[in-house]
């Protein structure tokens, strides 16, 4: 039988010494964690850069950006109005985009919460209309001889007939054959308060009258089928006296 042959085993390298190649791939795996850290903590730091701009920014507009931060942005030195409004009368469904229908719903709100029904002060009295032959010249508002006259005998029958009773007159003025409107109201106004204040120079010391006047320009209801006076009466004058 041949021999075996016995191969004599040179000595091995210590496990410790590192071959150039296994230290060119510990320098490039170093070098690729160096560069992945570096990433995320420049990520971090930009993301929290620019929460901090975002924080800035609010605070500039007056709003905080964090409950916990400090507002150093704009102090407004006037608060900002509230107004009470009545539940129910205000709900955002019956608001209106459009300002002059808004401002009218909040007129008619505050003249409902205004209004209160009263009886009617004529009410248990005696009315008297009296459409006059009282009639000014064109654009006047003078009295003149015939006018003065009828008003004189007109208080006498007053002063007769309503002595010791309380008295209101009313006295309106029309001036529907004047040109223009505005100067049918003021004539009209101005012709009426003239013939108020004759019948009140004519009051005696001890009479209780009360004397109205105003103006209704053209007539308005006042003239026409359903109306008190035709479209000639100037003057006419309203009686009220107590009922016995």
């Amino acid at each position: 039988m041949a021999k075996q042959r016995v191969e004599e085993k040179a000595p091995g390298a210590p496990a410790y010494i590192v071959t150039f190649s296994d230290m060119i791939t510990l320098l490039l795996t170093f070098f690729v964690m160096l560069q992945s850290m570096a990433k995320v903590q420049v990520e971090q730091h930009k993301f929290e850069a620019g929460q901090a701009a975002l924080k800035r920014t609010f605070d500039g507009l007056g709003v905080s950006g964090d409950e916990s931060s400090n507002n150093d942005g704009t102090k407004f030195e006037h608060p900002k109005p509230e107004y009470a409004a009545e539940e129910g009368k205000d709900e955002p469904q019956n608001r209106s985009l459009d300002a002059h229908t808004e401002m009218m719903r909040r007129v008619l709100l505050d003249i409902e919460k205004m209004a209160k029904i009263t009886p009617s002060p004529i009410s248990g009295m005696n009315r008297t209309f009296l459409p006059t032959d009282i009639h000014f010249a064109p654009g006047q508002i003078t009295l003149n001889s015939p006018a003065q006259s009828f008003l004189n005998t007109y208080c006498q029958q007053l002063i007769t007939n309503l002595t010791g009773q309380e008295v209101t007159l009313y006295v309106l003025g029309i001036a529907a054959g004047e040109k223009g409107e505005k100067r049918q109201w003021t004539l009209s106004a101005q012709r009426a308060q003239a013939v108020a204040d004759f019948i009140r120079s004519k009051q005696p010391d001890n009479a209780n009258w009360s004397i109205y006047s105003w103006g209704a320009g053209p007539g308005g209801d006042w003239v026409g089928q359903k109306g008190l006076v035709s479209s000639e009466t100037e003057i006419m004058i309203a009686v009220l006296t107590q009922k016995n």
